[in-house]
Formats: C-alpha cells, structure tokens, sequence
C-alpha cells in the first residue's frame, strides 16, 4: 500500500477518535445542567412540602390562640354567675356559655383535623428531603465521575495530537491539505474504505475503472460522488479447511 495513503487512514482513525472524545466532553455541560434540574425539581418538591407543614401549623396555632380565648372568656363567665341577680340574667349567662363550648368544640375538631393533616405533610416532608438528599449524592458521584472522565479525555487528545504530528510527515503537503479541507467539510470523515465496489461513506457505486484503481491502493484517489479518499481492504478468504478428506469406501466385488 502507498505509504501516503497508510498514513491518511492513520490520520482517519487518529481523528476520529478526537472527535469522539472531544464529543463526548462537549456532552458534559448538558449532563451536568441535566443534575442541576434534577436538583432544583426536587428542591421544589421539598419547599412546597415545607410550606404545607409551615401552614398548617401556622393555621393550628391560630385555633389554639381561638380556644385559649374562648377559655378567657368563659372563665369570666363563671365568676360572673355569683353576681348574678335575676333567672333572666342567669339564662342569658348559660346561653353565652353554650355558645362559648359549641364554638370551641368546633375548633377543637378543627385542629384535631388539622394534627391528622400535619403527619401527612410531615411524612410527604421526609419523603421529599430524602429525595432531595438521594439526588444530591447521586449529584455529586456523577460530577466527580465526570472529572475523571474529562481529564482522562483531555490526556487521550492531548495523545491522540502527538500520534497526529508524528504521523504528517509521509504525507505530501498538498494531500495533506486536502484531507484536512474533507475533514471539515465532510463531518470528520476524510478517508473512506471501499467494499463491494461502493464507498462505505457515501454508499454510491464507482465506476468500473475507479474501482479497479482503488483496488491497488498505490495512489490517492477520490470517491466520485463524495470526494473522500477511498482505500481499499483485501477482505479475508475462507476459513482453511485442514480436516482430512473422508477415506474412499472400500471397493465392492
């Protein structure tokens, strides 16, 4: 095989395998912009389940401020029957107790609701930070993950660069520059193998005589459909048959 055209498939498999890297660490921000989301939904769930906790106490010290009132005032009620002077006055008195006790009962089965709500909102509250506290640590074991991943891929550029240098000179300058200019315009496929009379690029069959060209693989030629390089691999033969042939049957008289 010309040795330009060893080092061009060379500079393919080099190239190739930067832009996988480099792919995959360009993929990186999107994955951790996807853990900060992550984070923030469920931090979401966790203030609002906060809220409701945070409310319904709210709402149950309020009912106990309302009975402790409630209380207040028939306390006095009390006291104030002694003073009583007249059966209407003591009536009216019983009536503002009754009151007094239905309204305050009321509130009672209010916050008695209220306390059956509060272990609801707690539990759904403990589920959430639990949620929150899963994703945060898976959170972090990726974002670690993914700084040994990137300076590992930072080392394979870096190495894949200098296999890329040393692997330049055996092509000619103008080659060269071709390959570079098919590699941008061609989606970082410059080199392309030709099977079964197509390229594998492109997949449009060559012409008879190109194809016969490429079979050499002594000179630099192009697809002419797509204009890559092409090269051609011999494909493997059969597998040998080593077993020995079955014997000849015996002759019959």
């Amino acid at each position: 095989m010309l040795e330009a055209l060893t080092s061009l498939i060379a500079l393919q498999a080099l190239d190739t395998a930067a832009d996988a890297a480099r792919r995959r660490i360009n993929d990186m921000p999107a994955a951790e912009r996807a853990l900060d989301a992550a984070m923030v939904a469920a931090k979401v769930v966790v203030d609002e389940a906060r809220a409701k906790v945070e409310a319904n106490a709210a709402a149950r010290r309020t009912l106990e401020k309302d009975v402790a009132t409630i209380d207040g005032r028939m306390a006095k009620f009390e006291e104030h029957k002694a003073a009583v002077k007249t059966n209407q006055e003591f009536q009216a008195l019983n009536h503002e107790i009754e009151v007094a006790q239905t309204t305050k009962s009321t509130l009672e089965d209010q916050i008695l609701a209220l306390m059956d709500e509060a272990d609801s909102f707690n539990s759904a509250l403990k589920d959430a930070e639990g949620v929150l506290a899963g994703r945060r640590r898976a959170a972090d074991a990726e974002r670690a993950a993914m700084n040994v991943d990137r300076k590992a891929l930072d080392a394979e550029l870096a190495q894949l660069a200098s296999q890329r240098t040393a692997a330049t000179p055996a092509v000619p300058a103008a080659i060269l520059a071709k390959h570079d200019q098919l590699l941008k315009s061609r989606k970082g496929l410059a080199v392309a193998a030709m099977v079964a009379g197509h390229c594998t690029a492109c997949h449009v069959r060559l012409r008879p005589h190109v194809e016969q060209q490429v079979r050499r693989n002594d000179s630099i030629l192009p697809c002419d459909s797509c204009q890559r390089i092409l090269y051609y691999v011999t494909p493997p033969g059969p597998p040998a048959n080593d077993a020995p042939a079955d014997p000849a049957p015996p002759a019959t008289i």
